[in-house]
């Protein structure tokens, strides 16, 4: 019976020695893994900040059409090329009307991409715009509105916002008349 009694007393000291070399090696695992997996997380938490370089209207090209749910049209306009016009805040209420912000994004990994959350609140605080941005840090991006006809168009403060990850880091006010 001691022999016995010996025995499950050994077995039990090795099954919780066991059990902690399992445990050792899965934190091991975590730990190289994150390690290894850091690089490759996106450089979006590297994000310091957004530097408003421009504002006010601009002449752009079109360039393709991309999918944005959270706009009233369901996409938004891509463009090629843009022109400052005229530095100002305050924008004409007619259609065919195009302003916006130039910025760069400032951050850790120069040349790394960031996704940017584009807000547009119209005047009234009725209507708001959102699409998901994806911008090369330290690379002048650009964002804007264009007034497609003059029939939808309320005269008062129209601003754009630059999120990153939840937290505004950019913001520009525009008066409409």
């Amino acid at each position: 019976m001691r022999t016995t009694l010996g025995i499950l007393r050994n077995r039990g000291r090795m099954e919780m020695k066991v059990s902690s070399i399992i445990k050792l090696v899965t934190v091991g695992i975590i730990i190289i893994g994150l390690t290894v997996l850091c690089p490759f997380v996106s450089a979006a938490s590297e994000v310091g900040a957004v530097d408003i370089i421009d504002y006010g209207m601009y002449k752009t090209t079109f360039a393709q059409w991309k999918q944005a749910p959270n706009t009233q049209r369901g996409e938004i306009q891509l463009i090629g090329s843009r022109e400052l016009i005229r530095r100002t805040k305050r924008i004409p209420g007619k259609g065919g009307t195009e302003f916006g912000i130039s910025y760069v994004v400032k951050g850790k990994k120069e040349g790394g991409l960031v996704d940017l959350q584009v807000r547009v609140l119209h005047p009234g605080g009725q209507t708001c715009q959102e699409w998901t941005a994806t911008r090369q840090i330290g690379s002048p991006s650009f964002d804007g509105w264009k007034f497609d006809t003059s029939s939808h168009i309320i005269p008062g403060k129209l601003t754009i916002q630059l999120f990153h990850q939840g937290v505004k880091l950019a913001e520009k006010r525009f008066t409409v008349y």
